[in-house]
């Protein structure tokens, strides 16, 4: 949306007044603990730095001051032109003073050692770090802005069949050898399975690594999911997660058992995987321009109410509380008002892969990560699931 936005273009580090106090600061989490780890380990072939203890630091002033600010401006600029983002204007006093004078837009996990001054070459490479840093809050940035100006847009329409975010058919590009067509002959089966509408037979189906998961309720199928080498290529790509085969495997349980049953009573229920591309899929600038992998809907035939909520299965290991993806459960409410429909209820939810025990960075207790709604998937689907339709606040 290059040109949509209206003259004169915003300046990077300062939010427009239109939408000051309504988009959230972009802040940057950046972890350096697991690439210096990398590099320890191929240097002395022992443990990272510093053991488990894991600091979390800041630039120091002092330091940024020796700091050759117009290499950084070029970097942020060359940054900014690679993505054609002339509507962005960056100026270099608005960059030094954003620099020296904020210290709260970025979280920086970094030994202490790596923070000391000893000569030019610890300066270069906070220098680094400092550009690094910049990078991702300019892309954060004209992200959440292009977002926020799109959002001013929002509206509601029905998923019609022929809606673009709607599966027509997959794309394969299958190797020419034996094992390839090995896997065409197998995935031909399956077509004619699902044309056939023989879901029983169809959820049986595998071809080595390569599993189809046909959940009647997800509004197409199969899904698939890789678990190895396979040779194709494939579009839109299998699940990228763990987390997100559990996540439909576990909902179609839950969805066939008493307990869900009970639960959702007559509602029904549709599940759409958010599309791939996030020039089709459904995104959040207000929450770090963040896009949930699932959209679910239950749905009252008789009455017309609708909840749609917004689930992303995900390992949040080295998620940090101030992550702008904890906050979409109360920017889809802020959504929910804008749009206005007495019919519609909107919520969101994050499904942890990571067991509670094993976060590194959350000092709260589980209860108050489930008030945000982020709920704990190692406690199993009947468990997390039956937590998760009890909050969406319509059963």
């Amino acid at each position: 949306m290059k040109s949509a936005w209206a003259r004169p273009y915003p300046w990077l580090y300062e939010v427009p007044a239109e939408f000051a106090g309504k988009i959230k600061e972009a802040h940057i989490t950046l972890d350096l603990y697991p690439k210096l780890e990398a590099l320890a380990s191929q240097d002395k072939g022992g443990a990272g730095p510093e053991g488990n203890i894991r600091h979390m630091g800041k630039i120091a002033s002092e330091t940024m001051a020796l700091f050759d600010f117009d290499r950084i401006y070029l970097a942020v600029q060359e940054f900014k032109q690679l993505r054609s983002w002339s509507n962005l204007r960056l100026d270099s006093a608005r960059l030094v003073d954003f620099c020296l004078n904020h210290h709260d837009w970025y979280t920086l996990f970094i030994p202490k050692s790596e923070l000391n001054i000893r000569g030019f070459a610890d300066i270069l490479k906070q220098e680094d770090i400092l550009i690094r840093l910049l990078q991702d809050y300019t892309d954060r940035f004209y992200k959440s802005l292009k977002t926020a100006y799109e959002g001013q847009f929002y509206d509601i329409v029905n998923v019609k069949e022929d809606d673009d975010t709607l599966l027509k058919v997959y794309q394969f590009e299958i190797e020419d050898t034996e094992d390839g067509e090995a896997y065409e002959k197998k995935l031909r089966v399956l077509q004619e399975l699902v044309k056939s509408g023989d879901l029983g037979e169809a959820s049986k189906w595998n071809a080595g690594q390569m599993v189809a998961i046909c959940f009647d309720s997800h509004l197409y199928y199969p899904l698939f999911a890789i678990e190895g080498a396979v040779p194709l290529k494939m579009r839109p790509l299998a699940f990228d997660a763990p987390s997100e085969i559990q996540f439909v495997r576990d909902l179609e349980s839950f969805y066939q058992s008493p307990l869900g049953k009970a639960i959702l009573g007559k509602r029904s229920l549709y599940l759409l995987r958010n599309a791939d591309t996030k020039a089709k899929g459904l995104g959040f600038a207000l929450a770090g321009n963040f896009y949930p992998d699932y959209l679910l809907w239950l749905v009252d035939e008789e009455t017309g109410q609708q909840c749609l909520n917004f689930i992303d299965p995900k390992g949040i290991r080295q998620m940090n509380l101030t992550d702008p993806k904890l906050g979409l459960y109360k920017e889809v409410k802020v959504l929910q008002e804008k749009l206005g429909d007495p019919k519609l209820t909107l919520n969101a939810f994050i499904l942890s892969g990571t067991a509670f025990g094993d976060l590194l960075n959350v000092t709260c207790k589980q209860q108050e990560l489930e008030d945000r709604n982020v709920l704990f998937m190692n406690e199993g689907g009947q468990a997390y699931l039956k937590k998760m339709f009890e909050r969406t606040g319509v059963l």
